[in-house]
């Protein structure tokens, strides 16, 4: 009986979060947990969006022990020129309050990668290529099984990681970068809880101020119109997809702008003080967006999925396969990312060898503990 009764408090431990409304009022500071118990201010919330401007270039359930990633290695990491990526420093004033990850937990994850081979992929810090792996497609299929991932926020890509080479970065980066997204998937579904509350509720002034912040517009829609509308842009991100574009845009964390400007995923934005210019430029008009911290890139990464008009498809396609396993949503939702850079669906193509190669499939089950 008591494990029964345990067995039903965890899953239903993420609707007893009493999470307050959002609010976009005057914008306030977002606290970021740090990884020894400090918080920081600087951090940009994800809320601090800019306006969607599309253009011709890029814009914007239970543990088990880890395990080790097999002989997958990766290709085609150039950074791509991506599109439609949302434009947010200009409507800071959208704010709400959703709960920050709990504080972080000790442990380690498992070793990550054999070793690889060196190929040309994005541009670094110096301006020159960054290190990436290349390598035939591994024969075996990959699947896929709970994996425990330490709650560690890492809040800017360390000196340390320049420094290795190879399976050892490329372990590194996985270190950094999986727990961030897994946090940001689970404040998305956090808030997929208030939205449901909402509308239990009949709370339509909430249901409004959601919709605002998910660039819905509001007509004569009934309150459970909204909420399935609202539910099936405020969705998760499959882990595979999320780990190789951010492989790819970051050129495994050694480009840059993911050193200078914490930007894993590429995003660009349309003000001189928003971000890094490119050294060759594509576009006049745009530079790569910084952010305070890691996570600020991860969330607002998140948010652009789910929002910019450029992935209506993606977003339909995973509404879709809402109720299917998640290792088995990757191979369908990733065609539909075409739109994230101009070379289209070369880009789709990148994105499929690299989670084929370095058998990304495997963390569609992982969770941070």
């Amino acid at each position: 009986m008591i494990s029964a009764g345990m067995a039903c408090a965890g899953f239903m431990g993420p609707g007893l979060f009493d999470l307050p409304p959002p609010k976009y009022f005057p914008p306030q500071a977002v606290v970021v947990e740090r990884v020894d118990g400090t918080s920081d201010s600087s951090a940009p919330s994800m809320m601090s969006l800019e306006s969607s401007k599309p253009a011709s270039k890029k814009m914007d359930e239970q543990p088990k022990i880890s395990e080790t990633l097999g002989k997958g290695l990766t290709t085609g990491l150039d950074s791509g020129s991506s599109t439609g990526q949302t434009d947010m420093l200009d409507i800071a004033e959208k704010k709400n309050e959703i709960t920050q990850p709990d504080a972080a937990a000790v442990g380690d994850m498992a070793q990550l990668s054999k070793p690889v081979k060196p190929v040309e992929p994005a541009e670094n810090s110096k301006g020159s290529k960054s290190v990436g792996v290349d390598s035939k497609p591994p024969e075996q299929a990959v699947r896929a099984t709970p994996l425990m991932v330490p709650r560690n926020s890492v809040r800017q890509i360390p000196t340390s990681h320049q420094s290795l080479s190879g399976s050892a970065q490329k372990a590194s980066f996985l270190e950094i970068a999986l727990p961030l997204i897994l946090a940001g998937n689970e404040e998305i579904m956090r808030r997929r809880d208030a939205i449901a509350r909402a509308n239990q509720n009949d709370d339509r002034a909430n249901l409004e101020k959601w919709a605002y912040l998910y660039n819905i517009q509001i007509t004569d829609q009934d309150n459970n119109t909204l909420t399935r509308q609202l539910l099936g842009r405020a969705d998760v991100i499959p882990v595979p997809i999320a780990l190789a574009q951010a492989a790819i845009e970051s050129g495994w964390g050694t480009s840059r702008f993911a050193i200078k400007g914490n930007a894993l995923f590429g995003q660009w934005a349309w003000r001189d003080d928003a971000g890094l210019r490119p050294l060759t430029p594509t576009n006049d008009r745009a530079v790569v967006r910084s952010f305070g911290t890691l996570s600020g890139s991860v969330r607002a990464y998140i948010h652009n999925l789910n929002t910019h008009p450029y992935y209506e498809n993606f977003r339909n396609a995973r509404a879709a396969l809402h109720d299917r396993p998640k290792e088995n949503k990757t191979k369908i939702l990733v065609k539909h990312l075409d739109r994230y850079a101009e070379i289209g669906f070369a880009y789709v193509t990148k994105l499929e060898n690299l989670i084929r190669t370095n058998q990304f499939d495997r963390y569609a089950l992982a969770y941070l503990y």
